[in-house]
């Protein structure tokens, strides 16, 4: 149930034949997806308002919301390019019942989903009740012309989808649906949107209302700028009202009774975790709305009035998004030389120590387990996700008393041909009781030493 990343995949790969590290791949691509994402912004707020200085502002919103500073480990969360994209495409669709335009609109979508499944969930939830009332406003012809030139773009969308959609749904029948109580940790309150991250410059002490994925506080400036916006109404800002309004009922997952009803009736969020993501909606909404509001307050103004405010503003912005960039995990340089001895093995499935343990399933070492095996590529039994599949569950509970004969068996079940000892990790004192315990077993044999900075990492094959 881990995003796959499909899309930045792809924009990656050729960086990383050309021998970039994984870690300047990684940062390029993340800072990019901000990046565009408020490129994406701009233009759709440009074509909606017509003033390049709102657009402006729009993009710097929906770019640096403090939403994103929650979510740096997530580079799928960080892809929102395309939300603000399908969106254009929609309305410059029914605008003009472009053939064209609708082709856009569905290959934004698609980018959506193979960039990030969440976000694709929500967009596509949010499309319907807005074509919806777009189709019921329009006069007759262009409702007749926007479903003749959207059906076959929607179909072949769905076509191009469809390999994700069986992988999913393979998935979903292995590992089964969410937990309520996993949905209920991640299902946004109504204070979580005043709180932001404890970084944050300004807004640091409003983090006691919300807690990890549920730091949702969009900010003053958007929030004012926005209720400026809809003060005039028309088709453009009820199509926002209504994403925006389908975001934040989404986000407060099970605590909204409408919640339990969408899960039945659409099945992908039986699969989804964090409705709290869903407020990415919320921005989207607030920012287009908020660059409605700027170009309402900068009507019959001069360019160098507007161009000035609009930096005084955009500095404001900015000023209540600052905050520190924490690196979330330091990767060991150089590479660990048991990594280099790996990949030059024959394929052999590795098992690394310290395992995960069934009280303590997230950590930090299985993240960097999963990350150093790109130097080998030999298949590991460890693992780093969302989503805690029933054999690894079965790994944490088998080698909790590792090296017994227990865990030992298991390993071999699991077909385990070498183990490697993290000293580093377990300490001077645990990684010496590991690895006589180990030497003692005459199923096992020592293969290589290493002597990292932190400590020695040993490597044993394991007999069968």
């Amino acid at each position: 149930y881990t995003d796959s990343v499909l899309l930045q995949g792809v924009v990656a790969a050729p960086l990383i034949w050309l021998g970039l590290s994984n870690v300047a791949v990684y940062n390029l691509v993340l800072l990019f997806s901000i990046a565009l994402s408020g490129w994406a912004m701009w233009k759709y707020a440009a074509h909606m308002t017509g003033s390049p200085a709102a657009a402006i502002l729009a993009g710097i919103i929906f770019a640096f919301v403090p939403f994103r500073f929650d979510h740096y480990l997530h580079l799928e969360l960080q892809a929102t390019i395309f939300l603000p994209l399908t969106l254009l495409y929609f309305e410059r669709t029914i605008e003009t019942g472009s053939r064209r335009d609708a082709w856009l609109m569905m290959a934004a979508f698609a980018a959506q989903m193979y960039s990030c499944i969440y976000y694709a969930v929500f967009l596509a939830t949010v499309l319907v009740p807005i074509a919806l009332l777009r189709l019921w406003l329009a006069a007759p012809a262009a409702r007749l012309a926007f479903v003749r030139v959207t059906v076959p773009a929607i179909v072949a969308a769905v076509i191009v989808i469809i390999p994700y959609a069986i992988a999913y749904g393979t998935n979903r029948g292995t590992l089964g649906d969410r937990l309520d109580s996993d949905i209920r940790l991640y299902s946004a309150t109504w204070s979580n949107y005043l709180a932001s991250t404890a970084s944050n410059a300004l807004y640091g002490a409003t983090a006691i209302h919300g807690r990890p994925e549920r730091y949702l506080f969009p900010g003053a400036i958007a929030v004012l700028l926005a209720v400026i916006g809809v003060i005039r109404f028309d088709r453009q800002r009820a199509t926002l009202a209504v994403v925006g309004l389908c975001g934040l009922i989404i986000s407060l997952g099970l605590n909204s009774p409408l919640y339990e009803a969408l899960r039945a009736i659409v099945v992908p969020y039986r699969g989804l975790r964090a409705p709290a993501r869903a407020a990415i909606l919320v921005y989207l909404a607030l920012a287009a709305l908020a660059a409605f509001g700027w170009a309402r307050l900068m009507r019959g103004r001069s360019p160098r009035a507007v161009a000035m405010a609009t930096v005084a503003v955009a500095v404001g912005v900015i000023a209540e998004y600052r905050a520190p960039i924490d690196a979330w995990l330091e990767i060991p340089r150089p590479q660990p030389a048991v990594y280099r001895w790996l990949a030059q093995q024959p394929r052999s499935v590795v098992a690394e120590v310290p395992f995960a343990q069934a009280d303590a399933l997230h950590t930090i070492s299985d993240g960097l387990y999963m990350f150093h095996s790109t130097a080998h590529w030999q298949p590991i039994v460890n693992g780093y996700s969302g989503f805690f599949p029933p054999t690894f569950m079965e790994l944490a509970e088998h080698t909790r008393d590792f090296p017994d004969d227990r865990s030992i068996a298991y390993l071999k079940k699991r077909g385990v041909d070498l183990i490697v000892v993290h000293g580093g990790i377990l300490g001077p004192e645990a990684f010496g009781e590991v690895t006589s315990a180990l030497l003692a077993r005459p199923d096992i044999e020592a293969m290589a030493q290493f002597q990292e900075q932190r400590g020695l990492d040993a490597v044993f094959r394991l007999r069968r």
